[in-house]
């Protein structure tokens, strides 16, 4: 018998190749060992729904959980293999919070790349850089320099322990800036190119 995870993953392949009844089998499969699992429900839902039966995809919506990270997961996965249905997913995800971020970015990017500038535009203009920048450059970085700070205090009373979960801490904020920058800054320059 396949684990979840592989019944999950086959479920998907098949799902992002629009083999759709092979993907409601693997589904189903994976629903039968394990009831409770959002991500099944949720992707039986889109299966069903992609396949004009919206009446029972609604029900299986109703176990899934959190559709917002769902929706957001599903259209970040389908970016190269759909676009347009990772178009359609990040409409849902914009429907549930208009100003988020990382979905008008990647539905703008989208847009550009198959040439829908107008489109685009659209998203970037309501790209908010400043919160962007706030949270995910001025917040790490403030909390990377108490850390620093800290362990280098503790360091110094001779609390080496605790200086260095300190500066452990501080180097995975560092990671989490690094990453997060990146985000911040293409934010940014959007918002800047298009308006």
């Amino acid at each position: 018998m396949e684990s979840t995870g592989q019944l999950l993953e086959d479920a998907l392949a098949s799902y992002e190749k629009k083999e759709y009844a092979q993907a409601e089998k693997f589904v189903d499969a994976l629903l039968e060992g394990n009831p409770q699992f959002h991500r099944g429900w949720f992707l039986k839902g889109v299966i069903l729904e992609e396949t004009g039966k919206e009446d029972v995809a609604v029900k299986c919506y109703a176990k899934a959980g959190s559709l917002f990270n769902m929706w957001f997961r599903l259209a970040l996965q389908l970016q190269e293999s759909d676009p347009e249905r990772a178009l359609a997913y990040y409409g849902r995800v914009l429907e549930m919070d208009r100003n988020f971020s990382m979905a008008l970015l990647n539905k703008g990017m989208l847009h550009e790349k198959l040439g829908e500038c107008e489109k685009a535009k659209e998203c970037f203009e309501r790209l908010s850089p400043k919160r962007e920048i706030f949270s995910r450059l001025v917040s790490p970085a403030g909390f990377l320099l108490f850390l620093l700070v800290g362990g280098i205090m503790m360091f110094a009373r001779g609390e080496r322990i605790l200086s260095l979960f300190a500066f452990a801490s501080a180097l995975i904020c560092f990671f989490w800036l690094k990453r997060d920058a990146g985000t911040a800054i293409a934010i940014f320059r959007k918002k800047r190119q298009y308006t």
